[in-house]
C-alpha cells in the first residue's frame, strides 16, 4: 500500500506543481512561487485547555516530484509536525506565518484529523466546522477523520508512512473487492450537518505500536 500511494502523492503533487506553475505565469511576480509554498496533504485540529490546537501534514514537493535533488531545496525541510495552539483558528494563522518560512496553501488537503476532545465541546467543534464550510481554500473532497490522539497521528507524517494524507484515502481507494466501508467527505458532512441538524458518524482512526487502524463504522 506505501508504493501504490507514494506513486499517487508524486502524480498529485506533480499536478500541482504544474497548477502552480501556471498560475504563477498568468499572475506574475505577486504570486508565491511554487517551491515557496507548503502543502499540508493532512491536517489536524483538537482542542486543549481552551485552546485550539493545529498540525500540518506536509508534503515535500521537490523531493516527491522529482524536481529538487538537493536536500537543502525549498519545501525539503517544511515543517512536518510542529504544533500551533491559539485561541481561534485566526491567531495559528498568524502563529504559523510569524515562524514558517514557506507560505501556507490549504488547497490540497486529502485529509481533516479531528480530536476527541474538540469533538466532546459543542461550542469548539461548531466553530471548527463553521470555519471549515466557509474556507472555499479547503477542498470539499477532503476524508474526515476523528482520533484521540491527532499529535500522536500526526508524528507518523514522513516518518512511519510518507504521506498521512495519501495513506489515509488510501486506507479506501486502495482496497480491492467489494466496499462495505464509505469515507466521510466534508461535503457529505456539512449536507448532513446542514440538512438534519446532526452529525454523521465519522471513522475514526487508532494509533497502536505505531500503525494506523481504520475502525470499523458499522
Amino acid at each position: 500500500m506505501r508504493n501504490k500511494g507514494k506513486k499517487s502523492l508524486r502524480r498529485r503533487l506533480s499536478e500541482c506543481a504544474a497548477l502552480c506553475a501556471a498560475a504563477l505565469f498568468l499572475w506574475g511576480c505577486a504570486g508565491v512561487e511554487p517551491e515557496k509554498r507548503a502543502y499540508p496533504l493532512a491536517v489536524s485540529v483538537d482542542y486543549i485547555n481552551g485552546e485550539y490546537e493545529v498540525v500540518y501534514g506536509m508534503a515535500n514537493l521537490p523531493a516527491d516530484t522529482g524536481q529538487g535533488k538537493d536536500p537543502q531545496a525549498g519545501g525539503a525541510e517544511q515543517n512536518a509536525g510542529t504544533v500551533f495552539r491559539g485561541k481561534d483558528l485566526k491567531e495559528i494563522q498568524k502563529l504559523y506565518d510569524a515562524s514558517q518560512e514557506y507560505d501556507l496553501d490549504l488547497g490540497h488537503v486529502q485529509a481533516v484529523v479531528l480530536g476527541k476532545r474538540l469533538l466532546s465541546s459543542e461550542d469548539a467543534s461548531s466553530y471548527i466546522f463553521q470555519y471549515m464550510e466557509d474556507n472555499t481554500v479547503l477542498g470539499k473532497s477532503a476524508y474526515l477523520f476523528q482520533t484521540e490522539d491527532p499529535d500522536a497521528l500526526m508524528k507518523l507524517n514522513g516518518t512511519t508512512v510518507d504521506s498521512l494524507g495519501d495513506y489515509l484515502t488510501g486506507l479506501y481507494e486502495n482496497r480491492t473487492g467489494i466496499q462495505t466501508e464509505r469515507p466521510l467527505t466534508l461535503e457529505n458532512f456539512f449536507y448532513t450537518w446542514n440538512n438534519y441538524d446532526e452529525l454523521p458518524v465519522i471513522p475514526e482512526i487508532l494509533v497502536r505500536d505505531g500503525q494506523i487502524i481504520l475502525e470499523k463504522t458499522v
